[in-house]
């Protein structure tokens, strides 16, 4: 049977089919179909879009229920003399095509029916003009809702609701050999009732978003629209890296930490970094353990050994990452005693202390607490009670 993106198509030889039946005949329609493989010998123009099979005898559409043979031999000619054939000139969109079902008593029209059309119309409505999909009928279908696992539904019990899951199932149902159970379909594929999605709507309202395991420290992240089992969700969620372990904290680092302000990097018009004196300073005290701000022989860095440096990566064309791997390899930064510091971070206010301090506001005036007094109140009995009365318990 000739598909075309997953829509129908007459045989190639309908092209000569005309408009009526002076032009070709019924029988010849028919046998035509039968000819291209599109129906079985002993079968009619009603079985054209039905499945083989005592499992599919509960399925009815309109085309087979609705029309008799002339109404759908002229229904066919109309629809290859469109162009709409093998080798025809006419596209269909994604939602036309007569082997859909279609929602009929739409616009308030309960009793329409295709014996309401004539011929034309009757036509158009089957084609798609007017008459969306009635995707009711194919998520109550156990035939094709038993193909949604295959189709690869994340949540197998997700309606139908496009014209391109409609062909794919349909490919799949006319696969040879193609076989379900019913009893599973039932049980795992059918979509949801009514009641079941506004369930699954409440339930999303106060789904978590994420889960910990105090065993395991390990807080993992879901997504608040997923109904699924917690296990299922937390499976895939950890398998996605979509979770966050908590760890003891490790023991303290020593972070390199030098007074002054960062030394500004600098670029040769090509982009490669260009080796400054406060570059070759950081290097020094990176590695080799020597102070940054001093130029004291043996403990700072001194001129000498910066033009030393400057004139040996001239010389050899070094870049930075050489020269600080020759910095790093030299026999200073094996010393005993010298380790490397890491990565240098720059306090621009070290020794400034007394300068932040005084520019803090003065400690503001104690406030005093409010003179309050109690008054004092002398009880007596009140003018209007009796003075030989008395209250119980006084």
């Amino acid at each position: 049977m000739p598909y075309k993106n997953g829509k129908w198509l007459p045989p190639a030889e309908a092209e000569a089919w005309g408009l009526n039946k002076d032009d070709t005949s019924d029988e010849q329609i028919l046998q035509t179909l039968i000819d291209s493989g599109d129906l079985q010998t002993g079968q009619g123009l009603g079985d054209l879009f039905g499945f083989s099979g005592a499992k599919e005898d509960w399925e009815q559409k309109a085309w087979e229920t609705d029309l008799q043979d002339w109404q759908r031999a002229q229904i066919l000619r109309y629809y290859a003399e469109s162009g709409y054939h093998i080798g025809g000139d006419k596209e269909l969109a994604d939602d036309w095509g007569i082997q859909y079902e279609r929602e009929w008593g739409s616009d308030g029209l309960e009793d329409e029916s295709l014996d309401d059309y004539d011929q034309w119309d009757r036509y158009r409505a089957l084609l798609g003009a007017g008459y969306e999909i009635d995707y009711a009928h194919y998520n109550e279908n156990l035939a094709y809702r038993s193909t949604v696992e295959r189709m690869g539904f994340k949540d197998l019990r997700t309606p139908f609701t496009t014209p391109r899951q409609i062909a794919a199932a349909e490919k799949i149902l006319r696969e040879p050999g193609y076989d379900w159970d019913e009893a599973w379909v039932k049980n795992n594929a059918m979509t949801y009732s009514d009641d079941e999605v506004e369930a699954i709507e409440d339930f999303k309202k106060h789904n978590q978003t994420r889960h910990f395991d105090p065993k395991t420290n390990i807080t993992t992240y879901l997504n608040p629209q997923d109904s699924r089992s917690l296990s299922t969700k937390l499976y895939e969620a950890r398998k996605a890296g979509n979770y966050n372990q908590l760890k003891e904290p490790g023991s303290p680092q020593f972070i390199n930490v030098i007074a002054g302000e960062v030394p500004k990097a600098e670029y040769t018009p090509e982009g490669a970094r260009i080796v400054t004196d406060n570059d070759i300073r950081q290097i020094y005290q990176r590695y080799w353990g020597r102070d940054y701000n001093s130029s004291e022989a043996g403990v700072g860095i001194e001129q000498w050994e910066i033009d030393h440096w400057k004139d040996q990566i001239a010389q050899n064309n070094w870049t930075y990452e050489t020269f600080e791997k020759t910095i790093a390899n030299a026999p200073e930064a094996k010393a005993p005693g010298v380790r490397d510091k890491g990565k240098a971070y720059f306090n621009p206010n070290a020794g400034k202390e007394a300068e932040i301090t005084g520019k803090l506001t003065a400690e503001p005036a104690p406030i005093n607490p409010p003179d309050l007094t109690i008054r004092k109140v002398t009880l007596k009995r009140p003018d209007n009670v009796p003075p030989n009365w008395t209250v119980p318990g006084l």
